[in-house]
């Protein structure tokens, strides 16, 4: 016993992160990812960490886990078949929805076809009002007639979705026993118990996200409980959520769409974990792996969460860390379009057959194999050897698909796909940080994943950064964040009431509720109340505005002073983010709560080697390549990162390989490796 395993999956690698506090050591392990049926994937890396350790399954007490399974559902729109049930008159919510175009000046431009058709949406006779009175009580006889025509329709899951059913859920809840009573077998989503907060459409459209991918997750979570209690492993298995906190399995089962950014968000705790104990407390975190390319911004060391986000174009409100997401990683493909610019990505060679270079069958030319092409990557070097990559059919697939259709040489082209994925994934960069009110200069850059050290330095300089922090094990941060999160439960409800006029003590209730059903959660779990920490937050915004800011709100008993303690955060969050604030009169919207409860963690000591026992205060290379920088070719030191221990400098231009990813310095960079084993360059302006 005494294990503690992160496995997080990726769109071509499935990683993995084992501590083991008998001799304080981290190790790290990385396995291909099996897309048709991910708990493969996990079983082998199980088997790979602990076997490498000389240890079997058994003694894993704790196993965490990322997965990408409920937001590939919702991407690729393989959910189950869905029906909705809603209020008399409100049949076309999720057709209707809001009226912000997808792209403003496209007159062709479409909207994402809501999970649930039209005709598989009942009304049923019923209406509460915002007050939560009951204005009609819920016609049963035409309830029933609702669910059993959904079932006639071949449906699988139900998702419930009231009008007005957050400020009284009971016509919900009566449905729910209606549902089991006629349509057992049915998967039920009650949208009182996703969501509770006032807006039709975003609630409508997370309660049909929730019943559409919950099968998916439900089966997912128990072939895995299955497979890894076959192995032996006697612990339960944790699911990380899109808050940054972990869940149980059955809790993820319930509320799978509160797993859609899984992975993402144990990038951004694993970052941001490293980079305060490194002495950074407001940085910029960029995930680059072989799909996606995830950027978070963390501010003095708080993370920003949102409830604002879309997942397949479609509005998810539940809370999220503040990620923004793009179709930028080392399998992103190359493509002309038809006017002859060259693009890269979204597309992406995936796994299998994953980028040219691979040599599984892929003809198209990705980042990956540009980086080849241009001496960035060594083909025998890959994964630390394990991976042989094939330079010529890089080089066959730049060339076939890009540099001949352009008239360019390989290398010009090679260097074409770089810069143009860099200027995609700088503009994703720039939308969290200059365009939510943060001057980038103010941050350091933490690049990890796969891929983001490789572009770190280009990303730095092109956003305006100088400072960038390389953890020591980037290939697997997102593991090793699954292995320093908490437990957490969110809750939340619409209060909806002018500040000026709110009564402290129906605020009061409020939040009491809301702290009853987060502490009845962590009970569940077999977690103590003295072990759980409550915070409080609200949701709010002027008379007339429609978009919230979070404040936080003082513990304690609610009263005046309280209510005036939040005004006064909420006037400073709004010239952060604005620049003014207003007379106008405020509005609390939605009370929220979190329930956190500590779990141990790893120390932030040198990683997976480089402990500073070889080469300490000097830097040997062990090789020199050419590498393409600028439209020539430069000669490159390489060095090997477990060699590099605290205190060793180096300069540009200068390539840092180690198992899970290669670092790149360019002309005028310097790095130094500080105590922890992280690698700090300094981009040259």
């Amino acid at each position: 016993m005494s294990l503690r395993v992160g496995v997080d999956v990726g769109g071509t690698f499935t990683d993995l992160v084992m501590f083991d506090p008998v001799t304080n050591r981290l190790s790290f392990t990385k396995t291909s990812s099996t897309p048709s049926n991910q708990a493969l994937g996990v079983e082998e890396g199980i088997g790979k960490v602990v076997g490498a350790a000389g240890r079997t399954a058994p003694d894993i007490e704790f196993l965490v886990h990322g997965t990408t399974v409920a937001t590939n559902a919702l991407l690729e729109r393989k959910g189950v078949r869905c029906g909705l049930l809603v209020t008399r008159g409100f049949r076309d919510v999720l057709q209707i929805g809001r009226q912000d175009r997808p792209k403003l000046y496209d007159w062709f431009a479409q909207k994402a076809p809501p999970l649930v058709p039209r005709e598989l949406t009942f009304e049923i006779a019923e209406r509460a009002l915002h007050t939560g009175e009951i204005l009609e009580p819920l016609d049963e006889a035409q309830a029933i007639a609702a669910i059993e025509a959904a079932r006639a329709k071949g449906v699988t899951a139900l998702a419930v979705c009231l009008l007005h059913s957050y400020a009284n859920p009971a016509h919900e809840r009566r449905l729910a026993e209606l549902i089991a009573e006629h349509f057992p077998e049915a998967e039920v989503s009650l949208s009182s118990a996703v969501i509770p907060e006032f807006r039709e459409y975003e609630r409508a459209s997370t309660t049909t996200a929730n019943a559409y991918v919950m099968p998916i997750v439900r089966r997912y979570v128990g072939l895995l409980e299955e497979r890894v209690g076959a192995m032996g492993v006697p612990a339960g298995l944790h699911i990380m959520a899109s808050n940054g906190g972990l869940m149980t399995a059955r809790a993820a089962g319930e509320q799978s769409v509160r797993t859609m950014l899984s992975g993402p968000a144990a990038g951004v705790l694993g970052a941001v974990a490293i980079a305060k104990a490194a002495g950074f407390g407001s940085v910029l975190t960029v995930d680059m792996g072989g799909t996606s390319f995830d950027i978070c911004l963390a501010h003095e060391g708080r993370i920003r969460f949102t409830k604002e986000s879309e997942i397949g174009s479609l509005p998810v409100k539940v809370p999220m860390i503040d990620i923004h997401t793009l179709g930028a990683g080392g399998g992103s493909v190359a493509w002309i379009d038809a006017g002859g610019a060259l693009r890269v990505g979204p597309r992406s060679a995936g796994a299998v057959p994953g980028p040219a270079c691979y040599g599984r069958g892929g003809t198209e030319a990705t980042v990956t194999d540009a980086n080849l092409v241009l001496g960035r990557l060594d083909p025998k070097r890959f994964l630390g050897g394990e991976m042989g990559l094939d330079p010529d059919a890089a080089r066959r697939a730049v060339h076939e698909r890009i540099a001949e259709p352009l008239g360019l040489t390989v290398e010009a082209a090679a260097e074409g796909i770089v810069r143009v994925i860099n200027a995609t994934m700088v503009r994703g960069m720039r939308a969290v940080s200059v365009e939510k009110g943060y001057d980038p200069r103010e941050f350091a850059l933490v690049a990890f994943g796969g891929g983001g050290p490789l572009h770190a330095s280009d990303l730095a300089r092109e956003a305006g950064l100088t400072a960038v922090l390389v953890p020591p094990m980037p290939g697997v941060t997102s593991a090793l964040g699954l292995l320093v999160a908490d437990l957490r439960y969110d809750e939340s409800a619409t209060f909806l009431r002018p500040l000026a006029t709110a009564d402290p003590a129906g605020l009061a209730a409020v939040y009491e509720d809301l702290e009853s059903a987060a502490r009845d959660r962590m009970r569940r779990d077999g977690v103590p109340d003295d072990a759980v920490t409550i915070t409080r937050s609200a949701e709010m915004r002027y008379a007339r505005q429609s978009h919230e800011l979070d404040v936080a709100v003082p513990t304690g008993p609610i009263d005046a002073a309280t209510l005036a303690t939040v005004r006064e955060r909420f006037e400073e969050e709004h010239r952060r983010a604005y620049g003014f604030a207003m007379t106008e009169d405020m509005v609390l919207v939605n009370a929220q709560v979190s329930a956190v409860a500590s779990l141990p963690k790893p120390p932030f000591e040198p990683l997976g080697g480089g402990n500073g026992a070889r080469g300490a205060g000097r830097a040997q290379p062990v090789d020199r390549r050419p590498i393409y920088v600028a439209g020539a070719w430069v000669d490159a030191d390489v060095f090997e990162r477990r060699d590099l221990g605290p205190g060793v400098r180096i300069a540009g231009p200068a390539i840092v390989e180690q198992p899970d990813t290669t670092v790149l310095l360019l002309p005028g960079d310097t790095g130094l490796v500080d105590g922890q084993g992280n690698l700090l360059l300094e981009v040259a302006r």
